[in-house]
């Protein structure tokens, strides 16, 4: 049956009413029953009476007991009821490093995303969420606890979301104890965390449009680029080889570990996927290694089978994808005294002492006793991570000369990446570049009969 809907003009207050009274009135008639609605800024209730003309004019239905249009009808939903259920629908499709920052984006924003006037939460609620709320395995029903009240009774309903909730959440939520802002990769995952799920809520229905559309805030400003005072030498390298590999007991094992992610650039958990069968080592030149995926270990609350590691494919490459990597003559011997030494009982090049693929767990604290034994506290280096040594394998064959194409290549990056992460590298070589563009053109003017410029 079809529907008479008419739209009136936006009222404004009447002359001298007080500024905290003064209220825009819109209202619209639907087959003859008149409908109302106030608002405290007239901007507000222009884009509510836009909204309104955009429906008729799409020939949306509109709901007789609440004057809406029917996709508009109010849901109970509010931000953790949503958010967990989005989250749930995800779940089946991430790999667990995805699975376990988007918790922990979610947990980081759902105690700020709450009702106005709501009490402090309860002093464990972001454990409760972490441990107990937010992985989906867990049944709704079987959910309980102080936490989960305070959740029912304060948690925001997606309708009532505003820009000035969205920007005091953002504020509360990328701020560190002591006031100082996050790295910009935990500020900008969580940004985009909270705009991703309430774009979802706007496809469902659940809200009509996104509210952060209209959120007034700053990302702060994103670096790349690589402090290269802070990067270990090639002889810093070396060292740490060294030492890890006179460890006693298992520790030796992760000395070709730490050379691999040095010299060749692996990324760790590309390592720790290497394959036996994947490496060419020669007895003497340049070997290769071909690189088939990775090993991350997200923890067991987000793998699929509830182990402690999960195998993926390379970073930024479709799956099946594979990269070949050139591995310098004194890295070739250093795997093959490794495997002579630990020999592989599971194929893989590097395994832990119970022959499972080796995590951060393991050769972690083997990194932390050769830091602090070569790089005490004050050393440009005495922060430095396992994962910082693939940047001592990009800046030495950048300096080297390597056209930045296959430096890219072998460490799986774009050249826009590397051109960015490691820009301090070709700061550094200014000078020497210069001195090679001069003598470039010293060379074409001797060619060529001519003297120096004057």
């Amino acid at each position: 049956m079809k529907q008479t809907v008419q739209v009136f003009s936006l009222v404004g207050p009447k002359p001298g009413t007080e500024k905290e009274k003064r209220r825009y009135r819109l209202k619209w008639r639907i087959d003859g029953r008149d409908f109302s609605r106030s608002f405290k800024v007239k901007a507000q209730g222009e884009r509510f009476r836009s909204e309104l003309l955009v429906a008729v004019a799409d020939g949306t239905r509109f709901d007789p007991a609440t004057g809406r249009p029917l996709p508009w009808v109010k849901s109970d939903a509010t931000w953790w009821t949503w958010s967990r259920e989005w989250l749930g629908l995800k779940w089946p499709r991430w790999a667990g490093k995805t699975r376990s920052s988007g918790v922990e984006s979610l947990v980081a924003l759902t105690p700020h995303l709450v009702r106005p006037g709501a009490p402090d939460p309860p002093a464990e609620l972001r454990s409760w969420l972490r441990n107990v709320g937010f992985p989906p395995q867990t049944d709704p029903v079987d959910l309980e606890g102080p936490e989960l009240a305070w959740l029912e009774r304060w948690s925001v309903p997606l309708e009532e979301l505003e820009p000035s909730i969205l920007e005091a959440t953002l504020n509360a939520s990328t701020l560190k104890r002591d006031g100082t802002v996050m790295v910009a990769s935990v500020v900008r995952r969580r940004r985009n965390s909270l705009k991703t799920v309430l774009t979802a809520a706007v496809r469902r229905g659940l809200i009509v449009s996104n509210p952060m559309d209209r959120v007034e805030w700053e990302m702060p400003q994103h670096s790349l680029e690589v402090d290269v005072s802070t990067v270990a030498s090639i002889g810093d390298v070396d060292d740490v080889v060294e030492l890890v590999a006179d460890l006693p007991r298992g520790g030796g094992r992760y000395a070709a570990f730490f050379a691999a992610i040095g010299l060749a650039g692996l990324r760790p958990s590309e390592a720790a996927a290497l394959e036996i069968a994947d490496l060419d080592l020669p007895e003497t030149g340049w070997g290769t290694a071909r690189l088939r995926g990775a090993i991350t270990s997200p923890g067991t609350r987000y793998t699929a089978d509830g182990g402690t590691t999960e195998a993926k494919g390379l970073k930024h490459r479709a799956q099946g994808s594979t990269r070949e990597v050139p591995l310098p003559p004194d890295l070739v011997d250093r795997l093959r005294t490794h495997l002579k030494r630990w020999p592989s009982e599971s194929g893989k090049v590097f395994e832990n002492g119970e022959a499972h693929p080796v995590t951060a767990e393991n050769y972690g604290p083997v990194w932390g006793r050769a830091r602090r034994e070569l790089w005490p506290e004050g050393h440009p280096l005495a922060k430095a991570t396992v994962y910082g040594l693939r940047h001592t394998a990009a800046t030495t064959m950048l300096r080297a000369g390597v056209m930045p194409s296959e430096v890219a290549r072998r460490l799986g990056h774009s050249v826009d990446v590397l051109m960015r992460v490691y820009a301090g590298v070709f700061h550094d070589e200014r000078d020497r570049s210069n001195a090679l563009i001069d003598a470039e053109l010293a060379e074409q003017r001797e060619a060529n009969g001519e003297g120096p410029p004057k």
